[in-house]
């Protein structure tokens, strides 16, 4: 019985492996390479997000946006943020740029006005470098959508319409969250028997057996108040315009500070965290 002999790869069959091989490790790198650089991106967002957040806290209670440190730096002291909040440190490292207007020279972003009254904060990307209209801070014009190839600029900013919307919400959530607390702590004090109803057997001698008007055990009963169905249940709530707030969200109750809160734009209970909106 004989046998063909057996035959290796010829070079070029070699180098034709050899290159699909290395095609193959050159877009899996460039693909990782891209994932990669999404992901920084949108934690970088993120983080630009919650200065903005925090500007419109500090809006909300003093009328005015705070101004940049020196350099177009972001007011982390006026803002209660901590030093890292200052540079984009994920993306690029670098100090991000803030520019604020109070009722003074207009901000334009990509051409449309966002107000006299606004703000911008730019990330320079990965090339460390702004961009196009955003190379000169101080002309108050800005691009969030470069025309070059390699724009890399990341931008939010906050209009003035949105400021003037924070107050006209803030103020409801203010009032309603007023009315809310007050009907809390008349369950708490005055349902001395703890039925979940209000001085329904005036007259009665004994606090606990019959539910005398005022707080007649002198105990402040905050188990009793759950959140805002217990206050409806218990005849202090009638109003739908106080259940919810102007996001369509029923108010939540933080069981420990003994106050009503707003879940916020994101309709989503986070503790007072977040976006939440908070005493």
């Amino acid at each position: 019985m004989s046998f063909g002999r057996c035959k290796g790869f010829t070079l070029l069959e070699l180098a034709i492996v050899m290159a699909i091989v290395g095609l193959l490790t050159v877009s899996i790198v460039g693909l990782y390479a891209a994932v990669a650089k999404r992901q920084r991106e949108a934690k970088t967002i993120k983080e630009m997000e919650c200065i903005r957040e925090a500007v419109l806290g500090y809006y909300r209670n003093f009328l005015v946006l705070p101004s940049p440190d020196s350099g177009y730096v972001v007011p982390i002291d006026d803002l209660e943020l901590p030093p890292t909040a200052r540079t984009d440190e994920i993306y690029t490292g670098k100090y991000y740029a803030y520019v604020a207007s109070n009722v003074g020279e207009t901000l334009k972003v990509d051409g449309q006005s966002i107000g006299n009254t606004a703000l911008v904060l730019i990330s320079s990307g990965v090339n460390l470098e702004f961009e196009e209209e955003n190379s000169d801070l101080a002309d108050g014009e800005y691009t969030q959508d470069g025309t070059t190839a390699n724009f890399d600029d990341i931008l939010i900013y906050l209009s003035a319409n949105e400021l003037a919307s924070s107050i006209a919400w803030s103020r409801e959530i203010d009032e309603e969250v007023s009315v809310l607390n007050q009907a809390g702590r008349l369950l708490a004090e005055n349902d001395d028997d703890g039925d979940g109803f209000v001085d329904e057997d005036p007259g009665g001698e004994n606090c606990g057996v019959e539910d005398l008007p005022g707080n007649c055990d002198a105990i402040t009963h905050w188990d009793l108040v759950t959140g805002v169905q217990s206050l409806v249940n218990g005849g202090l709530i009638s109003n739908p315009d106080h259940l919810v707030d102007p996001w369509g969200t029923e108010y939540c109750w933080d069981s420990v500070n003994h106050e009503f809160y707003s879940a916020g734009p994101n309709k989503t209970d986070e503790g007072c965290g977040g976006d939440d909106i908070c005493p």
